[in-house]
């Protein structure tokens, strides 16, 4: 097979992604992908199971992660890749951002009965079964219990960062997203900074040791990608890209939609061999 384009940002059901992990594969196969990433949030759940299903000459599947931090008072999402996920300190830190992302779902869920909005933790439970309990999940809760009509209704409302309901995440920062991902030799990339709207902080994140910049992404128009390709330069750093997809939320698929060349893959290896 011809190594063309890649993937390297998918959420599979394992966190707030609709797939499972087979529907990602037989998706990224279908769509001719010469290589994906599993990046679910707080998470390898999914790509553990995905990485059984493979043939490596047909897809390579890597193993990711998505870490949420905060720094300067906004969400900043670190995606860690080629990391060694069964690294017993990786497994226990991972294991304690799940628990807490299952407080956080509770604390919304108490916010939401306070509001007279009658959801139980119980249907948060049943729709995100194993997956680590994140915000899609509790917007889902409350379309099917129809008090409100849309997933985006109940961020707009209810769950959004100023909305009513709303839980911060506890707090990791940067630095340490990014230490706990070279301590299991990964490559720790900045996720969708365009979206972040402050590009003055990546500078910053670079004297922390960050390697990368995720440069296409299916929210950066095509002055985005470049600005986003000189920055990594500029820096010493490499950039990569993926979707964002999360299956067929809001009706589309996203995978295979951003044109991310194989030698983004070649880049990551790279650096990981360096480490």
């Amino acid at each position: 097979m011809k190594k063309e384009y890649i993937d390297l940002h998918i959420h599979s059901n394992a966190s707030d992604g609709l797939f499972t992990p087979a529907e990602v594969v037989d998706y990224a196969m279908r769509a001719g992908l010469a290589a994906i990433a599993m990046t679910d949030h707080d998470t390898v759940d999914g790509f553990k199971v995905a990485h059984a299903l493979i043939e490596e000459e047909r897809l390579e599947v890597l193993p990711g992660v998505e870490l949420s931090c905060y720094y300067k008072g906004m969400d900043v999402h670190v995606l860690g890749y080629l990391i060694d996920y069964e690294n017993p300190e990786f497994v226990r830190k991972i294991e304690a951002f799940r628990k807490e992302r299952y407080e956080r779902g509770e604390a919304m869920v108490a916010k939401l009965n306070d509001l007279g909005i009658n959801l139980s933790m119980e249907t948060v439970k049943l729709i995100a079964g194993n997956s680590a309990v994140g915000r899609p999940h509790l917007a889902d809760a409350l379309v099917r219990e129809e008090f409100v009509q849309t997933y985006d209704e109940a961020f707009a409302r209810y769950l959004g960062y100023h909305a009513p309901a709303y839980v911060p995440k506890p707090v990791l920062t940067p630095e340490q997203g990014i230490d706990l991902i070279h301590l299991v030799r990964g490559v720790a990339v900045m996720a969708h900074p365009g979206t972040l709207k402050h590009d003055e902080f990546i500078p910053d994140f670079a004297e922390m040791g960050l390697d990368g910049i995720e440069a296409y992404h299916s929210l950066h128009d095509k002055a985005a990608v470049q600005r986003y390709k000189n920055f990594a330069r500029k820096h010493g750093m490499i950039f990569t890209g993926g979707s964002d997809c999360h299956g067929p939320r809001k009706g589309k698929v996203l995978m295979g939609s951003q044109k991310v060349p194989y030698s983004c893959l070649i880049d990551l290896r790279r650096v990981k061999e360096e480490k």
